[in-house]
């Protein structure tokens, strides 16, 4: 509930849903297009094999032929698909594309805002039983070296509908059950062995495609020594284009991979002229190629022409959009030009990346500006990079990101940025880590003082977030919470973009401690201010935190009406499958019960605890707890019931301070309630007052009292009487007098 904004959907890269551009000189493979056709209805469709073995391409062309009978969607994964969010973002993208119908049932903003693995899966698999046959191609899979995103692809394995066929390209096999899908017939396979060049293939491509005019023995030479490796067989091609002496030159080739770096050198890249040589070496640390951006890296102008003369005589160069305005090298081409690179110009390598990272700075391309500047060893660079964008990485559901990035630092480098440490603290903390994120706290100590000043986060100091962060996540912790945000209404002023977190923090704070009226001040601050700072987490959950006041008030039409303005702003705002906001379902399923539709309730506060259950915060967990188990007893089911009122007790057992929940817990188990305090004289004629109907500051004008000495009788009476709000302090107030 820490976003600083809108949760925006992630940044697509929208070339890496182009398949490569099939050019005129691929030769169509039939045999093993019918291979991956036999792969309809299997639950894995595996083409692996190492660099170089034409794996893209093969796809790219099949795909071709494939799209005539049933849509195909292409993802090229990349390290930022590490993030799981980006790398379902990108596959329901394509997805949609190829499916249009598929893009109405699943939208793209339900991807950052619904867990992954309880809500966003299963519901595309759902939709994609409904949709008929389509492929998917995750090609180049084998960048995905995050544990966690492999997990949610072997989750979509397991469910995943017959009629999708899942075609991974990958250089090594996947952390998939590969054996056993094996073992049940479920997996296709084409291994390196069946992607090998055959003679008639080389023959096809050298000669009718690339015209060398080579003898057939001079083709069979090459496919013998190359072992049938398309990349080995196409660098040689590259080295022959226009030499008089072919045939000794094939003799010359050695073809094994142990001697590729060699033969780049002095046979391919020769074949260019230094001008263009230079070209390809420099530009080999980018990831992907424009003309701008290479000029920029190279300090100089004629990228046009350059890229214009490799994408025609260069099959290592990848077109990645129709309009042949961005490129990429072949990732093997790319790792033998980097090798060269740093064994040509070694020292180049920095700048190189360090003029990639401003290029990319400047126009806004985050993700690369950051990866660039660490390449560079610009390490206050991209640390003021990812203290300024954080934010924007949480809202759209990529805490992984930012912890990748600042795991990629020093640590030396990190233990001295308090502004770093601090962003590690709030994305530990928004990831459910509390020992990561008091071990982030801890380093942060250790430099002292914090420094004063406003931060591109938009808080108004250090000091600042480290209170809202205190504030907004108790961990069970009500008074701490409480002082903390005390604290930090003190720093973040009315116009801070931070103080509906601020505000909301507070009217939590009081809702948990049992002061209703200090609660629904700040809350209904929160939902006033939350909408112009686009801050739609925590002005929703306010919303649906003053349904649950209202109803523990006893004016359940105001209940009502709140709890579905939470529900539809919750929907408005993509937000209600997310983890943050499960009071939204809590509080609708609470106010549905008062009104007598338990059974209706019954899976709104369900989905209340799942989604609390997630998000991780005791008090939270507990509130919800609380109100499935007194709905569940409603309806009869008091065994479950028992279970879910033990697992609140062990719950709130463990928080520190947990307020007046126990209070409620009690209250709802029907257990007696723990001997109250004896009540003073004066909160003895405070409650008088309060069961007349007078507000507290009528009250005070009755009694002669100031309003906070007023409000300080009414928070302490509360707590004697193990009651949460004027309903329930009245009606103890009528059982006296009625008992007198």
């Amino acid at each position: 509930m820490t976003s600083a904004g809108r949760p925006d959907a992630p940044v697509l890269l929208v070339t890496k849903l182009h398949p490569p551009s099939v050019l005129a000189q691929t030769i169509a493979r039939e045999r093993l297009f019918e291979r991956l056709r036999e792969g309809r209805g299997l639950k894995l469709s595996l083409v692996a094999g190492p660099a170089g073995f034409g794996k893209s391409t093969l796809l790219a062309a099949w795909r071709e032929e494939e799209t005539r009978e049933r849509p195909v969607a292409w993802v090229t994964l990349d390290g930022g698909d590490n993030d799981a969010i980006m790398l379902w973002s990108h596959v329901i993208e394509a997805l949609g594309r190829a499916c249009p119908a598929l893009a109405e049932t699943i939208p793209a903003e339900l991807v950052p805002a619904a867990p992954l693995l309880e809500v966003l899966l299963p519901r595309l698999v759902n939709a994609l039983t409904e949709q008929g046959e389509v492929v998917l191609v995750l090609d180049d899979f084998h960048r995905l070296t995050s544990a966690a995103a492999r997990e949610t692809l072997r989750w979509f394995v397991d469910y995943m509908p017959s009629t999708l066929q899942l075609v991974l390209a990958t250089r090594a096999d996947p952390a998939l059950p590969l054996g056993a899908l094996r073992a049940h017939g479920q997996l296709l396979e084409l291994r390196a062995d069946d992607l090998r060049f055959t003679a008639p293939e080389a023959h096809e491509f050298l000669n009718d495609r690339l015209g060398l005019g080579l003898a057939a023995g001079d083709v069979d030479l090459l496919v013998t020594r190359t072992e049938g490796w398309p990349a080995g067989i196409y660098l040689a091609a590259l080295s022959l284009a226009g030499k008089p002496d072919k045939a000794a030159l094939v003799r010359a080739f050695d073809g094994t991979s142990a001697h590729v770096v060699d033969f780049l050198s002095s046979e391919v890249l020769g074949a260019y002229e230094p001008e263009l040589q230079a070209f390809m070496l420099r530009t080999s640390v980018l990831e992907r190629l424009c003309v701008p951006l290479c000029d920029a890296v190279l300090d100089g102008t004629g990228s046009a022409a350059a890229l214009e003369s490799l994408a025609r005589s260069n099959l290592f160069l990848i077109p990645l959009d129709d309009q042949r305005r961005w490129f990429r090298f072949h990732h093997l081409f790319a790792q033998l030009l980097r090798v060269e690179l740093e064994r040509r110009e070694p020292a180049l390598v920095p700048t190189l990346h360090r003029r990639a990272f401003e290029w990319h700075d400047e126009f806004g391309t985050t993700d690369e500006a950051i990866h660039h500047a660490i390449a560079a060893h610009a390490f206050a660079e991209a640390g003021s990079l990812i203290a300024g964008t954080w934010v924007h990485y949480v809202n759209a559901g990529r805490t992984s990101s930012v912890l990748d990035r600042l795991l990629r630092f020093p640590e030396a480098t990190l233990d001295g940025d308090a502004r770093l440490l601090l962003v590690l603290a709030w994305i530990s903390a928004l990831r459910g880590s509390e020992a990561d994120m008091r071990a982030a706290l801890a380093r942060l100590d250790r430099l002292g003082e914090l420094e004063p000043g406003p931060l591109p986060d938009g808080f108004a100091s250090l000091q600042s977030s480290l209170c809202v962060l205190s504030a907004a996540f108790a961990w069970g912790d009500v008074a701490a919470s409480l002082e903390a945000g005390a604290r930090s209404v003190e720093l973040e002023g009315p116009e801070s973009p931070w103080r509906p977190v601020v505000t909301w923090s507070l009217g939590w704070g009081h809702y948990c401690n049992g002061d209703l009226d200090q609660a629904e001040r700040w809350l209904t601050e929160t939902a006033e201010l939350a909408p112009p700072a686009d801050q739609w987490i925590v002005g929703t959950g306010a919303i649906a935190d003053l349904s649950l006041i209202a109803g523990l008030r006893g004016r359940h039409a105001e209940q009502l009406r709140l709890a579905g303005a939470a529900v539809d702003q919750a929907r408005e705002q993509g937000l209600l499958e997310a983890r943050e906001v499960g009071e939204v379902h809590t509080a609708h399923g609470v106010a549905l019960a008062a009104h007598g539709r338990r059974e209706e309730a019954l899976p709104l506060l369900e989905q209340g605890v799942f989604l609390r259950r997630l998000w991780g915060q005791p008090l939270d967990l507990a509130d919800g707890l609380i109100a499935l188990a007194t709905a569940t007893a409603g309806v009869g089911d008091r065994a479950r019931a028992a279970a879910l009122f033990r697992e609140t007790e062990e719950l709130l057992a463990g928080c520190p301070d947990a307020g007046v929940l126990p209070q409620r817990l009690a209250a709802a188990m029907g257990a007696p309630v723990p001997a109250r305090a004896e009540l003073s004289e004066r909160e003895r004629e405070v409650l008088a007052l309060l069961s007349s109907g007078l507000s507290e500051r009528e009250i005070g004008q009755e009694l002669f009292l100031s309003f906070n000495t007023v409000h300080t009788h009414v928070k302490s009476l509360y707590r004697k009487l193990g009651v949460s709000s004027r309903a329930e302090a009245v009606e103890f107030h009528l059982g006296e007098t009625r008992r007198g």
